[in-house]
């Protein structure tokens, strides 16, 4: 009786294991399974737009400090988008007293889904 047959047999299903292990990628990171969509390119406008929007009146003494869009680490509508801070500064009829608010407008694409007053807290 022969095992030539039998080592035969053994060998193509050892080389296959063997190649079906390099052939196969390793699970992707979180990082990597992240969909991010594009920078917003007019965000100035769109949150000088939110604030003329939800203020009674535009207050003439206001002065917003927009800041550059950064990577955002919420999920928004299904990707991650992006975060711009905005400094909110107001002064005084005398201008003797500044006052300044933080906000956070979280953006996916060119909308704005959501505006905090923390980084750390999503919309």
């Amino acid at each position: 009786m022969s095992h030539k047959p039998l080592l035969n047999t053994l060998a193509a299903c050892f080389l296959a294991l063997v190649l079906g292990a390099c052939s196969t990628t390793p699970t992707p990171t979180a990082e990597q399974q992240t969909v991010r969509t594009r920078a917003p390119r007019n965000h100035e406008a769109s949150v000088t737009s939110y604030f003329d929007a939800t203020q009674k009146r535009v207050d003439p003494n206001r002065e917003l400090v927009i800041g550059a869009p950064q990577r955002g680490t919420c999920p928004l509508g299904g990707h991650v988008g992006w975060v711009v801070p905005v400094e909110y500064k107001t002064r005084t009829k005398d201008s003797s007293t500044v006052t300044v608010t933080s906000y956070y407008f979280w953006f996916s694409e060119e909308v704005i889904r959501g505006v905090t007053r923390r980084m750390e807290v999503c919309p």
